[in-house]
């Protein structure tokens, strides 16, 4: 009898919430993120053509290779592509289960991050800040709910450095690490070590105890086990990929990258102006801030955010998403900061940047709504999402927090909440521009009728596959126009996809042209008899 009044006592709601509110936190901000996944659309170009990768590789039966538009596709290794196949077998081939892989790998993510936490030597009360204040930031936020491979990077890095926090470096402790470390290069390729080696380098800075001669050969073992993971994938895919896709896959994607990339080159500052949103809302609380490391235990979480960053900083194509990686070192500063803040409240009234800030965000996308700039306006954006945010953010400012603690968690919540209404209310309308799934069915139909369909423009990013469920390529034309009259007189009943502004000099007949809103402009998919005149396609003036 004594032990059930305990236990129901245990039980009161008011006691576990005390006891557990971080808790309840990570959960609500998780199930927000998850939301977030579930209802807005596969985005193009990037969601869109992993999403199509996979479908490709489901069709052709080809789990080794992955396909793009019918061609071997080097740009990611294939675990992202595996685990949509692993839900697929499970559930049959839907578009619900890729959208969860993120937050499911977010959730990973999390556990691991408390548990790096607790092995620092934090207690779990804490410990809990860290997840917290991770799913709280922006953009590891927003990339939760997003179909692409850096959450999921991040949270197999993560449960590569979780064994080697701590204690004796176990075998059994190597090789969980090495595994997770497998994982993570079968997520993105050897991009992981940028992050992993100034940390794996700096452990006799920051571990609190040595390793040993055992422990570096077991941590050799860890190295090695995660690239032997990697090469049983890579070099079986590379015999069956063919010498382009072998030179690409083992060379292109990580050496030639490194230098003189094309793709996504910046100036050496990019990321600079990028980190006060990276690190939002906690950029705009000096309660939160990091200090510099006093103690040996903060060190590990130094060198894993400005190394790195100053690493990727050199590369030469930059992406703010790279950087996601680092986002659970800047969480591991902050929970620090907060759990050594004093609980007067003296820091709480700074808070309220943040909210002005959503506040500010809200008032803009209300003036954009009502006077429209460019794309923005009132069909792109929501004018009730725009008020309710700004209420939002006005209820934020008013609210007083008694302690720094208390105030993290009403500031990680009420972003959470803030995201939420920008990207489901306030952005609303502009997510069926990106939504393919009305030309992708005219796409299946005409597959279905066995009409040739070719794509007017360079670098076909396999959009249209995944959402109309095509089993075969499309073909490629590189923008001219001489390109263009020769697909009409190979294939005079084929069908043109291009975007407006491409295909506009050329069409003669607008009632034979089917006409998508999609991303910032016009989709045109007409018949190729409906750009030139008949009889006029030799010769015609190449549009550059």
């Amino acid at each position: 009898m004594i032990t059930a009044l305990k236990t129901a006592r245990y039980l009161h709601p008011l006691r576990w919430e005390a006891s557990h509110r971080d808790t309840l936190i990570i959960a609500l901000l998780w199930l927000m993120a998850l939301v977030g996944a579930l209802a807005r659309p596969l985005l193009p170009i990037d969601e869109t053509r992993y999403v199509s990768v996979a479908w490709e590789m489901w069709q052709a039966h080809a789990g080794w290779v992955p396909l793009m538009n019918g061609e071997a596709y080097a740009d990611k290794p294939p675990l992202l592509f595996w685990l949509i196949h692993a839900g697929w077998m499970l559930f049959g081939v839907n578009d619900w289960w890729p959208r969860l892989i993120a937050p499911l790998a977010a959730l990973v993510a999390m556990g691991h991050l408390y548990r790096i936490a607790r092995r620092l030597g934090y207690a779990g009360s804490r410990a809990r800040l860290a997840p917290m204040a991770l799913m709280a930031m922006l953009m590891w936020n927003l990339y939760s709910g997003a179909l692409m491979f850096d959450i999921l990077l991040s949270a197999c890095l993560l449960g590569a450095i979780s064994p080697l926090i701590a204690g004796q470096l176990t075998t059994r402790k190597s090789v969980v690490s090495g595994l997770w470390l497998g994982l993570a290069l079968l997520a993105k390729g050897p991009a992981v070590f940028v992050t992993l080696a100034p940390i794996v380098l700096g452990m006799p800075w920051w571990r609190a105890t040595r390793l040993g001669a055992d422990g570096r050969w077991r941590l050799g073992l860890a190295l090695l086990l995660g690239i032997v993971v990697l090469l049983c994938w890579a070099l079986p895919a590379a015999w069956l990929g063919g010498g382009d896709y072998a030179r690409d896959l083992l060379w292109g994607q990580s050496v030639d990258r490194l230098h003189d990339s094309m793709a996504h080159a910046q100036p050496l500052g990019w990321y600079l102006p990028w980190l006060p949103l990276l690190a939002f809302p906690w950029s705009l609380w000096p309660a939160a801030w990091p200090r510099l490391p006093r103690y040996r235990h903060q060190r590990l979480a130094w060198i894993w955010l400005v190394v790195p960053l100053i690493a990727f900083s050199l590369i030469s194509g930059k992406q703010v998403h790279y950087l996601m990686p680092l986002l659970p070192a800047l969480a591991l500063l902050i929970m620090d900061r907060l759990g050594r803040a004093q609980e007067d409240g003296r820091d709480t009234g700074r808070a309220r940047a943040a909210a002005l800030a959503i506040v500010a965000l809200g008032v803009a996308g209300l003036i954009l709504a009502v006077i429209g700039v460019g794309a923005l306006d009132r069909s792109t954006l929501s004018p009730f999402g725009a008020v309710a945010l700004i209420a939002w953010g006005w209820l934020l400012y008013r609210r007083r927090w008694p302690s720094p603690r208390v105030a993290a968690r009403g500031l990680a919540l009420g972003t959470g909440v803030a995201v939420l209404i920008v990207t489901q209310a306030m952005l609303g309308p502009l997510w069926s521009r990106y939504d393919v799934g009305r030309p992708s069915a005219l796409l299946a139909k005409l597959e279905l009728e066995g009409v040739p369909v070719a794509f007017d423009g360079n670098g076909y990013q396999a959009t249209f596959q995944f959402a109309g469920r095509l089993t075969r390529p499309l073909a490629t034309l590189d923008g001219s126009s001489t390109a263009l009259c020769g697909f009409r007189r190979q294939t005079p009943t084929g069908w043109i996809v291009g975007r407006d502004r491409d295909m506009r000099p050329f069409i003669v007949n607008d009632n034979a042209v089917h006409v998508f809103e999609y991303r910032g402009g016009k989709l045109d998919i007409a018949p190729i008899r409906a750009l030139f005149p008949s009889g006029n396609e030799a010769g015609c003036p190449d549009r550059r």
